[in-house]
């Protein structure tokens, strides 16, 4: 039997009981894709695409940062999901880490795929560019809501979260004011109300050290999985961040290619984890509207029903853990 997303799957909260209402928004009106947006102050090209919902008055945005060697697609399933539930998604890309710039690595290089891959994460040009990328788009989401017919201000950008994943966790992470190795310079986003890390780095010294994660002090979510590359190094932030507000989202037998769904966009993969997607599709939009619309409710008997209603096919086990 195929399975049907509803619309909107978790408005009402009543006491510790969650009810779902599906249906409340109509969807997804138009994916906007700008892939020329210049940075004159680092000589920097920003592509980008919006995937807008159907109702016009201001909403939340949601960015997203894509993994090394992605691309603004590279999450498309999650972000056409995010849009359907009323939210302006910004999809950015990062263009010295994107799939292009590897594979220009590996041809001039003559290095394998996961050699270039290795070279583009240790790199520091995207490692300090990727987290300025994030506050260019949010000057461009600004100048879009202000000037562009097309935006009409529809962005509410009083109320911004950011998601990544492998590389784009770094991102998200370095915004939300965790330090990164080998850099002086605050790269952190003042502007970011959440923060949400899909495969979170470790804290094994490559792009952290323990010492880094102790001025977080945004709502922040980490989401991994007992197959993800760096097993629990994805746990470190949970146990180092300050508490309130924290939260680890550990699912079974996921692996790192799990939380990342091309899936509508204009590229594909073979076979992305559909059974993890489902359960991104039915968690981040509730967390979602509990931090951006301080709505909801996210205590333990709603946190229950959301796993409840996520585990399906492959997804059998998810451990949610607050402090």
């Amino acid at each position: 039997m195929q399975r049907r997303f509803p619309t909107l799957r978790f408005a009402l909260f009543w006491g510790n009981l969650l009810l779902l209402v599906p249906g409340s928004l109509q969807g997804q009106s138009k994916v906007i894709d700008l892939p020329v947006n210049r940075d004159e102050s680092r000589e920097r090209n920003v592509p980008a695409t919006f995937h807008l919902p159907e109702e016009e008055s201001p909403q939340p945005l949601v960015l997203i940062s894509h993994g090394g060697a992605g691309s603004r697609h590279g999450l498309y399933a999650l972000a056409e999901e995010i849009a359907q539930q009323g939210y302006v998604v910004l999809c950015l890309e990062h263009v010295t880490s994107n799939t292009d710039n590897v594979r220009q690595r590996m041809r001039e290089k003559g290095l394998g795929y996961r050699e270039a891959l290795l070279e583009c994460g240790k790199d520091p040009i995207p490692r300090r560019n990727r987290p300025l990328d994030v506050s260019f788009a949010i000057d461009l989401a600004e100048t879009l809501n202000r000037e562009d017919d097309r935006f009409e201000g529809r962005i509410d950008l009083s109320r911004i979260a950011i998601i990544g994943h492998s590389y784009g966790a770094y991102t998200a992470m370095v915004c939300a004011e965790v330090r990164p190795v080998g850099i002086e310079e605050d790269l952190s986003e003042p502007r970011i109300d959440l923060a949400i890390a899909l495969s979170p780095q470790s804290a094994n010294g490559q792009f952290f050290t323990s010492e880094a994660f102790s001025e977080v002090s945004i709502p922040f979510v980490g989401i991994s999985g007992t197959r993800d590359i760096a097993g629990d190094g994805h746990r470190d932030f949970f146990r180092l961040m300050p508490e309130g507000d924290k939260h680890l989202l550990w699912f079974y037998d996921a692996n790192h290619f799990s939380f990342s769904d091309p899936t509508g966009g204009p590229r594909r993969l073979r076979r992305p984890d559909s059974d993890v997607t489902y359960a991104l599709k039915v968690i981040t939009p509730a967390i979602l509207y509990y931090y951006l619309r301080d709505q909801g409710s996210l205590d333990a008997a709603s946190r229950n029903a959301l796993i409840d209603q996520s585990l399906t096919g492959k997804v059998r086990r998810i451990d949610w853990q607050v402090n």
